[in-house]
């Protein structure tokens, strides 16, 4: 009897260390709307969308440039400021230091009121660059130069800042192609000597994204 006993309370035993405790709740995920409680002011937005150098891609008016427009942009804020946050090179990333949301939300009212401006008020359009130049900006992003010395030249933790420097052509010519082979975006396949001088000289003059080289 006793064993009989002693099986019936192992099985008991057995049966409640089986049981597993239920699963707890998924969380309920919380939607971001930030414009919700952020106050912004268009003109303000105008004068950061200058001051934040977006100009010298996306153009004057946000119509576009090198980059795409963005005037009247479809994006939800949360979107548009997470793009601003993770921008990939060569555009920055502006972190919450750089631009805070609020700056950002500015930023986002003004460009929704671009459209509207547009079609009333004449863009002025860009002055003919000199003969045989293309943009300095151009070169610079096309040959890849924004990736390690920054989106406008003025550096990274990987590279110096090149915009304002004034290096001899023949030197800075030896030390990119001396070291082509460990990047190839510094041999002469990738940017010849002439093209490489005219760089160098938009570099000297600050590197301004509007001018040529």
């Amino acid at each position: 009897m006793k064993k009989y006993l002693l099986l019936i309370a192992l099985f008991l035993a057995l049966v409640a260390c089986d049981r597993r405790m239920p699963a707890p709740p998924r969380p309920t995920i919380q939607s971001t709307t930030l414009n919700a409680t952020l106050v912004g002011d268009a003109a303000e937005g105008a004068r950061l969308y200058r001051d934040k150098q977006c100009v010298a891609c996306h153009g004057t008016m946000a119509l576009g440039g090198i980059g795409k427009s963005l005037a009247d942009t479809a994006l939800p804020f949360d979107q548009f400021v997470s793009k601003v946050r993770n921008a990939l090179p060569p555009k920055p990333a502006l972190s919450a230091i750089d631009l805070s949301d609020e700056q950002a939300y500015s930023i986002y009212l003004w460009l929704h009121s671009v459209s509207t401006q547009a079609k009333s008020t004449p863009v002025a359009t860009q002055a003919a660059l000199p003969t045989g130049q293309i943009l300095g900006i151009q070169v610079w992003t096309e040959k890849g130069c924004d990736k390690c010395h920054g989106a406008f030249a003025q550096g990274s933790p990987n590279a110096p800042a090149l915009a304002g420097e004034a290096y001899p052509f023949e030197r800075q010519r030896a030390v990119m192609r001396l070291s082509a082979d460990e990047n190839p975006a510094h041999g002469e396949k990738n940017i010849s000597d002439d093209l490489l001088q005219r760089l160098l000289d938009w570099l000297k003059r600050g590197a301004d994204p509007t001018s040529g080289c």
